[in-house]
């Protein structure tokens, strides 16, 4: 009796993935691209408007993502990249350089001889307090905080004129809230010789009115 052997067909070998599109690295060499292109306008003395471009590379990122998401494509990269676009975006469109200064709580009560008067920090609580001294027949005084809070103390009898400016945040005018969300502002009305200014980019001002 003899025996048949069966011999089974080879199995073919899979086919090799279809290559899929990295759509991160496409969006990375396009910004790259970018970036050279206004680089050697630049130089050329063309002008470059440099400040759109976070926000121009984070919508291009955001398209990318979405087309990603509907076409099944891989995502990598994509994420973090537009992550830190945000992070650009939103330091340029708050302007980097409010965030100068020392970080901490201050208080400033001037005398009449220290006119004018910088008040500035990164981060904290600046309180300026213009009740505890008499104020000089004319002067400034400038408050820049990056992220934190200003207390603004003023006299209600003397003449000052204030201009308060918050990027993002809240003002608030002797307990009531005044103004508050994407540049909210408070200005006292009219002419005054003692000129006030404070700007605030991420944060809170409350102005007190003596009693």
């Amino acid at each position: 009796m003899s025996t048949v052997s069966t011999v089974s067909p080879p199995t073919p070998a899979p086919a090799p993935p279809a290559r899929r599109w990295r759509i991160g690295r496409l969006v990375t060499g396009a910004l790259a691209v970018a970036v050279g292109v206004a680089w050697l306008l630049d130089a050329a003395g063309v002008p470059v408007p440099w400040r759109l471009f976070p926000a121009a590379a984070l919508v291009l990122t955001g398209a990318a993502l979405v087309l990603a998401a509907a076409g099944g494509w891989p995502r990598h990269g994509l994420v973090g990249l537009g992550a830190v676009l945000l992070v650009a975006a939103v330091a340029v469109g708050v302007e980097v350089e409010r965030f100068a200064g020392p970080v901490g709580d201050q208080v400033v009560a001037p005398t009449s001889g220290q006119w004018p008067v910088e008040v500035r920090l990164a981060a904290g609580t600046a309180t300026v307090d213009l009740t505890r001294h008499p104020l000089p027949p004319s002067g400034r005084l400038d408050v820049s905080v990056g992220a934190g809070r200003v207390v603004l103390v003023l006299p209600r009898s003397a003449a000052v004129r204030a201009d308060v400016e918050v990027v993002t945040g809240a003002v608030v005018v002797d307990g009531v809230r005044v103004d508050d969300g994407i540049h909210a502002r408070w200005a006292a009305p009219g002419v005054a010789p003692v000129d006030v200014a404070v700007d605030v980019a991420l944060g809170e001002v409350e102005v007190l009115h003596e009693q």
